[in-house]
């Protein structure tokens, strides 16, 4: 793997098509065996969360492309903890492969990345 990088979510899942193309850009690179590190934070959290259902919203259901991180080795896919207790998220149940981090851990690690893009 050549370069650490990480795809950092602020914006709802249903406030446009960000959060979906950002995935893909992070399916993209994870596809040419680059280090991919996805970090959801502020109203981004949202799309961690196992009851967000796209679909009932008028939006096609891209959260499904959750299930595809296994297979491109998308293993770190973060969800910032007090970001999830300030919605009212905290006890949510999150989508397979998501962990909560810490936000001081989450800004302490963004300067080990090659490259960051924040959404």
């Amino acid at each position: 793997m050549d370069k650490r990088i990480a795809l950092v979510f602020r914006q709802s899942p249903f406030d446009g098509n960000q959060v979906q193309e950002t995935i893909d850009i992070g399916l993209a690179y994870a596809a040419y065996d680059q280090a991919v590190t996805l970090i959801f934070t502020d109203d981004a959290v949202s799309a961690c969360c196992d009851s967000t259902k796209p679909e009932k919203a008028g939006y096609a259901n891209f959260l499904k492309q959750f299930g595809a991180f296994d297979m491109y080795d998308i293993e770190e896919v973060w969800v910032n903890k007090q970001a999830m207790k300030k919605r009212g998220l905290a006890g949510s149940r999150l989508r397979e492969s998501v962990q909560f981090v810490d936000e001081n851990q989450i800004a302490s690690s963004l300067s080990s990345f090659d490259i960051v893009l924040s959404i």
